[in-house]
């Protein structure tokens, strides 16, 4: 996978808009709207999921800038439960692996 192996990754588990953009989730990122305490520094990658759970979308943050990786299922949903008010996961870069690679 793409992430350095000592990055922290969290796993929002509230519906996040699948159309915001890198823009978008990094303002709400800066802003802790989703809970997450980062302080501006440290390397981190957060995942969210839409409403519907068919799309996936990762801002990833480290030293050498900003991405945004999204996938997209065309049929099926990613095996995650979300719901409003759900305190943030951390998940191991394995357990991302697998979420994102069997769950489709």
């Amino acid at each position: 996978m793409f992430l350095p192996q000592n990055m922290r990754i969290v796993l929002v588990r509230e519906p996040v808009s699948g159309r915001f953009g890198m823009y978008r989730l990094l303002a709400q990122l800066s802003n802790n709207a989703f809970g997450v305490g980062w302080n501006g520094v440290d390397r981190i990658a957060v995942l969210t999921f839409n409403k519907k759970r068919t799309i996936a979308t990762m801002i990833i943050v480290d030293s050498s800038g900003t991405s945004l990786v999204r996938r997209v299922l065309n049929s099926g949903r990613f095996d995650i439960e979300l719901d409003e008010g759900k305190i943030p996961l951390s998940y191991t870069r394995s357990e991302l692996e697998e979420l994102l690679r069997l769950d489709t």
